[in-house]
């Protein structure tokens, strides 16, 4: 894998420690579209202070799978709006191929289908991040992001709070041979 793979989707972008945005320290996120109009990722890495249970019950829709699973924050952008990563066949509406057999799906009908009949491979994320045309590309120019290629195991079988130390040791790259000094904004 290198570090300096031509940006596009799919990608997998990690935060160098020396990135200034909070929203961002230590984070992974996973492009599912680049091009003119700008770049849209989930934060691959993150939890939000809910679990599937309680946000399919605040919108009166039954979940048949763990209700104990967390809900991920996918970004700061739209942090309303709710993003279905999963390996599956699911092919309902606004549903889209990522990576595989991993698909993005985004629609209020996509939900409630996935809710009647999850896959065993799921996760469900809040809001997105978002940055505009060249913006992206400015960023990983200045050193604040690394780019590499995604893994199907790193979105799910990895644990939470060990995918940015996994993703860099993909990559070659010991996380304590970073330096944390200085910030890109």
């Amino acid at each position: 894998m290198a570090i300096e793979m031509e940006l596009s989707a799919p990608s997998l972008l990690i935060a160098v420690p020396q990135l200034g945005d909070p929203n961002f320290k230590k984070g992974v996120i996973l492009v599912v579209d680049h091009g003119d109009d700008g770049t849209m990722g989930l934060l691959i890495n993150r939890f939000v202070d809910i679990n599937l249970g309680e946000f399919f019950a605040s919108h009166n829709i039954r979940f048949h799978g763990d209700p104990s699973l967390q809900v991920c924050q996918g970004g700061p952008v739209e942090p309303e709006r709710a993003f279905i990563l999963h390996s599956s066949s699911h092919e309902g509406p606004e549903t889209e191929s990522v990576l595989g057999d991993v698909r993005l799906s985004y629609s209020l009908e996509s939900l409630e289908l996935l809710a009647e009949d999850p896959p065993e491979r799921l996760r469900f994320y809040l809001g997105y991040a978002g940055w505009g045309p060249g913006q992206l590309a400015e960023e990983v120019t200045s050193g604040a992001w690394l780019v590499t290629e995604p893994s199907e195991n790193l979105l799910f079988d990895t644990p939470m709070d060990d995918i940015w130390e996994y993703a860099l040791h993909e990559l070659g790259i010991d996380p304590i041979q970073l330096m944390f000094s200085g910030s890109i904004h």
